[in-house]
């Protein structure tokens, strides 16, 4: 049995019955997060209550604030945050008065008991390997055992959120003998199936291969210089298309290729690829899928998303447009991060976006600058976006600067008016406009004082 023993599981056994024995006739409010593994949890749980034929309410948000939770009304329904709600339980207080709220996610914690709080977190129990989507997948496997169907789904939002150590490994090599997904080592490009191998480098940002990513003609020369043809019997070549001989020859190009651009872990291209059996060609692959899902969350379309995940395929070819436009914008903010966007201090690179950039996109931004060669990798990245009046932060580290990004972002965001939290090398939160130098020289004070120590 998965997990046995464990008081997160004994847990979950224990949150599950309880969600179980509350009125059917209440509505289920479900709030989640808009990105991949936010949108995966809530298609998850929306899948469980379908088959319990539960009545509900969904609303995806791009951050729980307190404003959110103030202007909620519990009479007659059961409050359910995923991928949410663990570092906003001070929020929560008082709606506790007026019903239960379930918090599903894997985010730091803060302390927080009441009679009417189920609060399910792996983290309570020192497990970090787990993402929302997958806690979600247990919860609702708890619920109706039939929900093991959605096992794929598990993955696909967290992929990109969680290393797949002891507990995801167990969820993955369950998939595995569902026949839901089949696990092969090789390069992580995106587009394995859905695009030509010449638009996978083009849009390999991520795995950032510096002056091929973001260009397509020197994508192409790229491959031509290194004799892998673009084009087979009149049709785009794939990168599943390509024999073995010239997957090893473009593996060892790119490595060659980041090693000139200084990357630092330039052998990261290869890894576990994840082929989800049962989806359509165009979302096979789980980091395709989870990237797709994220860009509909990201531009605000998160909808298609939720679709796409409870298998609509024609929501498929509408999320892929979606993806180019996602696509299209990330590529205009990085060529103005370029010319002018990067503050560099002793302790941190900063990029103040203002209305520039989507407040949204800010957090898959500075991803792909931490991965880029674009910024030191040796130094944390803040990006501040304007949103809905206040201003929107992400920040990422790499893993190996020992830095702990969420208790710096939490502790200096609410010192300048506002709140935030996460994981340890990626975090967010929102502050007050106007404050965003001040909570960029609290910054600097704390990384000063405390080195490169973790908290």
């Amino acid at each position: 049995m998965l997990g046995s023993g464990s008081l997160f599981f004994d847990e979950l056994g224990s949150v599950s019955r309880t969600f179980n024995s509350i009125s059917k006739e209440k509505v289920v409010k479900i709030i989640s997060h808009n990105d991949a593994d936010g949108i995966c949890a809530s298609s998850i749980f929306i899948k469980m209550l379908l088959g319990k034929k539960r009545n509900f309410e969904l609303r995806i948000i791009k951050q729980l604030t307190k404003e959110i939770i103030d202007e909620l009304n519990l009479q007659g329904k059961i409050l359910v945050l995923l991928d949410c709600g663990s570092g906003q339980l001070n929020f929560l207080e008082n709606i506790l008065e007026e019903g239960e709220v379930f918090v599903l996610d894997h985010h730091f914690p803060i302390n927080l008991k009441h009679s009417n709080l189920f609060h399910l977190n792996p983290m309570l129990d020192g497990i970090d390997d787990l993402s929302a989507s997958m806690v979600t997948y247990l919860f609702a496997k708890a619920i109706d055992l039939k929900s093991d169907d959605l096992v794929d789904l598990a993955i696909v939002g967290g992929v990109d959120e969680v290393e797949f150590k002891e507990h995801a490994r167990k969820i993955v090599e369950e998939a595995e003998k569902l026949g839901k997904v089949k696990v092969e080592r090789g390069i992580k490009l995106y587009g394995r199936y859905s695009r030509p191998v010449h638009k996978a480098l083009e849009y390999s940002f991520d795995l950032f291969i510096p002056g091929i990513s973001g260009s397509e003609s020197n994508a192409v020369q790229f491959l031509s210089e290194h004799g892998i043809k673009i084009k087979g019997d009149d049709e785009w070549r794939k990168l599943s298309d390509l024999n073995l001989e010239e997957q090893r020859k473009l593996a060892s190009a790119i490595i060659i290729e980041r090693l000139r651009g200084k990357e630092e872990s330039a052998e990261d291209i290869f890894g576990d690829n994840y082929t989800l059996i049962e989806r359509p060609m165009e979302i096979k692959d789980a980091r395709e899928f989870a990237t797709l899902v994220n860009a509909c969350g990201r531009m605000d379309r998160w909808d298609v998303g939720i679709r796409v995940c409870l298998g609509d395929r024609e929501a498929v070819k509408i999320a892929l447009s979606i993806l180019e436009d996602y696509r299209r914008l990330i590529a205009q903010y990085l060529d103005w991060v370029r010319s002018e966007g990067i503050k560099v201090t002793e302790n941190a690179t900063y990029v103040f976006a203002g209305d520039r950039i989507k407040d949204t996109l800010i957090a898959p931004l500075v991803s792909i600058l931490l991965n880029s060669n674009l910024i030191e990798r040796n130094k944390p990245i803040f990006g501040f976006a304007d949103s809905d009046g206040k201003v929107k932060i992400s920040a990422r580290a790499a893993h190996d600067v020992e830095i702990n990004l969420r208790d710096v972002v939490a502790w200096v965001a609410e010192r300048v008016g506002g709140s935030g939290g996460g994981h340890l090398f990626a975090a967010g939160g929102l502050i007050p406009k106007g404050r965003e130098r001040n909570f960029m020289e609290m910054v600097e004070m704390r990384l000063s004082k405390h080195g490169s120590k973790k908290d």
